[in-house]
């Protein structure tokens, strides 16, 4: 799934972490008291993906703004990214997908990327 420790990279545990404090210093910069929703995109359609990336949230905010945010995650189509002409970044669940704008084949994000934040909800 994602690019372990060993092979040189951040582990998923660290990639939410940096999620998370991002997550927090917005609800911070707001004025939140607490956030109550972290909503995700998650490229990975695995049951167990989505499992352990609420466990390893929930875990990671205990005595944070987010302790008690649930976690809403949507299941998103693979990610491209179109170097022929535009830079234009899409979205299709073909696994040769075209760019809309001029029909070359996409090259997909890479595949260490397999969920961001979308946004909070924050009181």
């Amino acid at each position: 799934m994602l690019t372990s420790e060993a092979d040189g990279g951040i582990s998923e545990r660290e990639r939410l972490r940096a999620l998370l404090a991002q997550a927090l210093a917005e609800a911070h910069t707001r004025g939140a008291s607490r956030i109550t929703e972290l909503h995700m995109t998650l490229w990975d359609p695995t049951p167990a993906s989505a499992a352990r990336l609420r466990e390893t949230l929930q875990d990671l905010s205990q005595n944070t703004l987010a302790a008690q945010a649930q976690v809403i995650i949507t299941i998103a189509p693979s990610r491209f990214i179109c170097w022929n002409c535009c830079g234009l970044r899409f979205e299709s669940n073909d696994p040769d997908a075209p760019c809309p704008n001029c029909g070359h084949k996409g090259w997909l994000i890479p595949e260490e990327v397999t969920f961001a934040l979308d946004h909070i909800t924050y009181e």
